[in-house]
């Protein structure tokens, strides 16, 4: 790779940021430059398909099973001080041992970048006073780096592609986690004592604070720091053309200055796009941007004779898409697209995977299901098989992890983590994940305080907790368990168990229980919960023939409620075991 300065001559890096950046202006992709890959953006026409040939002996999107997604870290988990081969036994070295088939690496964050890029700041790097130490040690890492010659992007392609891995580079289309930097006051003096510093990823880009007319809102409106109008306002505004060039230019950098095999575009950090009140009527702004980057994307893969593949990171339905400024049907029937990722990862159990799994397929696209750290393993890799044979049901060819890198040893100690990255292969095994043992969980909604203020919008809602209210008039309350195994054809080792935890119950108080419409009574010999903290619960011994593929029901009526109390309880947590299948 060309050093980053030799294209300016007598010019800093830094009075280069300050000149060039903030004006959307690319170093050699200006979209007036010709002969520029933007001004061959706009006068390539597109191909409907591009499936690389019999020829190409590579993975195809198809192929990748098992995705992890990682961010900035590798610069803090590897040895100090920063070299090349620790940078890649940082990020590369810890997936040697799994089933990762492809390594997908975050390329920008809200306060800068992780790589040698001549069009926007390394981490911390704009910010006149740094908060936490590993800002300052993520900052001086990459610019130790790029000092010598190393790209850590570049570091990380090669060191993928030895290790058998394809790797993707995945560019933010709107970062807010500088919204967490406002909350905790980052523009302000610390607070004393610092017991917990701020993340690199918290710093306010100067691109704001110079432009505040390029973001959808004024994000110092004093809005509730846990509200929607919060968050959106801080985010860049895609109906702006100099904010559409920061994007591109970024995007066109990243397309012709590494040897990556993909570029995905992620929807989801974070999803605003355009004025939640006029995204629909934008999606057409948005389409003809992916347009642009597919262009850019074509020029490189035909330069060095193999494909280049475009995915994205949506929301999991098109009508949510469409809500964001996204006409996902338009960008398949174009082509626009090689791959796309379902969802933000929230509601692993319930997001309809087979509507996306099936537009895709008509258009030769699959669909990889996004699951986000910690929600589907909440119960270990029986909870996590159960989710993923959901998805593959539905259609899905392949799991995105995100921040899954938090499975890596580097972030427990010895013998402290609950689930290393080994977990990987019992997702490539067809057999386990078809007939293992399960446990299908009901999905936490993400629509309350500052996830719903995030992702309320675009994202997929869960089921509890939910108010059980007194039943004066007969009517109870329903949730669903969607599985993805037939009982009625398999032989269960076992007998399948229901659980709900409720809280909020007197001693006095009735509830009735029914599954899939016929009555079920409590195992009386199941832990009652920890009543002390007013934690009740309740399981369930099922009969196989009561458990059906798809979805089944357990109601819940409140009959009797103390007149002293409030007239609802609450379900806050449930699931559904599911013993091991013989076939």
């Amino acid at each position: 790779m060309p050093d980053r300065k030799d294209s300016i001559p007598n010019l800093s890096r830094r009075r280069f940021m300050r000149t060039t950046v903030l004006a959307g202006t690319a170093l050699g992709l200006d979209t007036a430059a010709p002969g520029s890959a933007a001004a061959s953006a706009a006068a390539t026409p597109l191909k409907k398909t591009r499936r690389p040939g019999k020829s190409f002996t590579g993975k195809r999107p198809e192929d990748y099973r098992v995705v992890l997604q990682d961010i900035g870290d590798p610069l803090l988990r590897m040895p100090w001080p920063p070299s090349p081969e620790g940078l890649v036994e940082g990020s590369i070295g810890p997936l040697k041992d799994s089933a990762v088939s492809m390594y997908a690496f975050g390329i920008n964050h809200a306060g800068g970048t992780t790589h040698c890029s001549k069009l926007y700041p390394i981490i911390g790097e704009e910010q006149p006073l740094l908060k936490s130490g590993n800002t300052l040690r993520m900052m001086e890492a990459v610019q130790r780096l790029c000092d010598a010659g190393h790209d850590p992007l570049a570091l990380m392609c090669d060191g993928g592609h030895q290790a058998g891995l394809d790797v993707f580079l995945r560019l933010r289309m709107n970062d807010h986690h500088d919204r967490w930097g406002d909350r905790i006051g980052l523009d302000k003096p610390s607070r004393l004592p610092k017991d917990h510093p701020a993340e690199p990823y918290f710093y306010t880009p100067k691109w704001k604070k110079d432009h505040p007319e390029w973001l959808i809102g004024d994000r110092h409106a004093p809005y509730p720091d846990t509200s929607f109008a919060y968050m959106q306002a801080s985010a860049g505004n895609y109906a702006i053309g100099p904010y559409r060039d920061l994007i591109f230019n970024l995007a066109a950098e990243t397309l012709t200055q590494y040897d990556l095999d993909g570029f995905e575009l992620d929807y989801f950090r974070s999803p605003f796009l355009f004025p939640s009140y006029e995204a629909y009527v934008q999606r057409h702004v948005m389409t003809e941007l992916v347009r642009r980057i597919r262009r850019v994307a074509d020029e490189q893969a035909a330069k060095r004779g193999r494909p280049i593949f475009l995915s994205a990171r949506v929301p999991a339905t098109v009508d949510l898409c469409l809500r964001i400024g996204i006409d996902l049907p338009v960008w398949f029937e174009e082509g626009l697209l090689d791959m796309v990722v379902v969802s933000n990862g929230l509601s692993p159990f319930s997001t309809p995977w087979k509507e996306l799994a099936d537009l895709g397929a008509r258009n030769g696209i699959p669909a990889l299901a996004c699951f986000t750290h910690a929600r589907p393993t909440r119960e270990g890799r029986e909870s996590l098989r159960a989710c993923t044979h959901r998805a593959f049901s539905s259609g899905i060819s392949g799991i995105q992890f995100w921040n899954y890198f938090y499975r890596m040893p580097h972030y427990h100690r010895p013998g402290e983590n609950p689930l290393d990255l080994s977990f990987t292969h019992d997702l490539v095994d067809p057999d386990l994940v078809r007939n293992g043992p399960k446990k299908y969980l009901l999905d936490g909604t993400p629509h309350t305080g500052i996830l719903n203020a995030t992702f309320g919008h675009a994202e997929w809602p869960g089921q509890t907790p939910m108010m059980i209210g007194l039943s004066s008039d007969g009517i109870g309350h329903k949730v669903a368990f969607d599985i993805a195994d037939d009982l009625s054809r398999s032989r269960p080792q076992g007998s399948p168990r229901a659980w709900v935890r409720i809280v909020d119950l007197a001693p006095d108080d009735r509830l009735e229980f029914a599954w899939n419409g016929k009555p079920i009574q409590p195992d009386p010999k199941a832990f009652a919960g920890i009543i002390l903290k007013d934690s009740h619960e309740f399981e369930f011994e099922l009969d196989p023939a009561q458990v059906r593929a798809g979805e089944n029901h357990l109601e819940i009526k409140l009959l009797e409620r103390h007149a002293r109390l409030d007239p609802y309880v609450t379900l806050v947590d449930g699931r559904l075991s599911i013993p091991e299948l013989k076939g």
